[in-house]
């Protein structure tokens, strides 16, 4: 991955510039505050001004603080939900699509197409129905809905490698399965599903927002961009900030990570 990031183009730069300023704003902001992101702050309804940046909400929370402190859990909860799926699929899709067991490999891709023929917000929904809601909730259902789609891109790419010849000669050459899989392989897929990762990044920040506003995902009085814009959702004529704050951080991060996706893939594209 640092090998990938190493080569992105000026575009890919600007994104990742944006992604590593949300970082630290949302790693510092919070510990150098005065106020806590979870308590109130000052009045009711304080509009934008020197003492409260961003403004308070309706329980006189500091939007400022609680919009940057939302980052950490956004970024880290969109991270775990595309980078463990995505090491799973990855290993489950190049094994699949290296397998010479048509019987095997015929169950798992069942399994894989009957996972990616839903929506991935309905199923989603469906699974937060089993395992309930919640912080906890929310991370199991990414990581066993997400890991499907980085299996199907994985296989598809490891069966055209199964007739390369250098894939070929390693058979020749009595090499075990395990090796020929670590080796050769896996070195040729990841690069695919990691371009894949960076866009599917951008889905997940948006639906665990998308979730928390319509209640089902991180629960109050925690921080979260989608629940912080249900909270204002209420109060748009009175206190607009409440809710285009957050928004806008949401939007910023979506864009940096965009601009990185793009990057990657337009890159993996030209050498292709």
């Amino acid at each position: 991955m640092l090998v990938a990031l190493r080569r992105l183009n000026r575009t890919g730069h600007v994104g990742l510039a944006i992604l590593l300023a949300m970082v630290l704003m949302g790693l510092v902001i919070p510990m150098i505050s005065p106020y806590s992101a979870i308590s109130s702050a000052g009045e009711q309804f304080e509009p934008p001004g020197p003492r409260h940046l961003f403004g308070t909400d309706s329980l006189g929370r500091d939007v400022f603080v609680r919009t940057f402190a939302a980052a950490q859990l956004d970024l880290a909860l969109a991270l775990a939900g595309v980078t463990i799926p995505l090491l799973i699929g990855t290993i489950i899709g190049a094994m699949l699509g290296s397998t010479k067991a048509p019987l095997v490999s015929l169950l798992w891709q069942v399994v894989i197409d009957a996972i990616n023929a839903f929506p991935f917000i309905v199923l989603l929904i469906g699974v937060l129905g089993i395992v309930g809601t919640g912080l906890q909730g929310l991370l199991i259902a990414l990581l066993l809905t997400g890991w499907a789609r980085y299996a199907r891109v994985a296989r598809t790419r490891a069966l055209t490698l199964r007739d390369v010849e250098f894939v070929q000669a390693t058979e020749v050459l009595g090499y075990s399965r395990a090796r020929v899989l670590l080796g050769h392989f896996l070195p040729n897929i990841y690069s695919e599903t990691l371009a894949y990762g960076l866009s599917d990044f951008v889905l997940v920040i948006i639906t665990v927002a998308g979730l928390s506003y319509l209640g089902l995902g991180v629960r109050p009085p925690t921080p979260e961009w989608g629940a912080m814009m249900a909270d204002g959702r209420l109060f748009l004529q009175r206190a607009w900030w409440i809710t285009v704050f957050p928004g806008l951080a949401l939007s910023v991060t979506a864009i940096g990570v965009a601009l990185v996706a793009e990057s990657v893939t337009s890159r993996a594209k030209g050498e292709e």
